[in-house]
């Protein structure tokens, strides 16, 4: 478990981290200077720590934010709509959804049993 205190110093050494992996693979040189400046104020300066820390965090919630509907509107219109097109082609009335024109009510012999009491589902 992370120290509250320690929180903000390791969050600064992610960004460091991150920004010179991208920095080695881009080679622009900006990115090297944002990183040690990153470093410095991560291991000297607690206060400006603290607030890249909480930047960083609102950040990711953002990003959590709409990526989260941006993946669950993916699943829907690539997965689930194509799926429910084509159940809908195949004319199926397994949930007995479709309009009957005497009643609902579904007739089922059935002799019940203790284990029916048992997994009621």
């Amino acid at each position: 478990m992370v120290v509250k205190s320690e929180r903000p110093k390791e969050t600064c050494l992610v960004i460091m981290t991150g920004l010179l992996i991208f920095w080695w693979i881009s080679k622009a040189e900006v990115l090297i200077y944002i990183a040690i400046a990153t470093g410095v104020i991560g291991a000297f300066i607690p206060f400006l720590a603290k607030w890249i820390d909480w930047a960083w965090y609102k950040l990711a919630e953002g990003m959590g934010w709409v990526m989260s509907k941006v993946l669950l509107s993916a699943v829907f219109f690539l997965f689930l709509s194509p799926i429910a097109f084509l159940y809908k082609l195949s004319k199926k009335d397994t949930l007995q959804l479709r309009r009957k024109p005497d009643t609902y009510w579904t007739e089922r012999n059935h002799q019940y049993s203790g284990e029916d009491l048992d997994k009621v589902w």
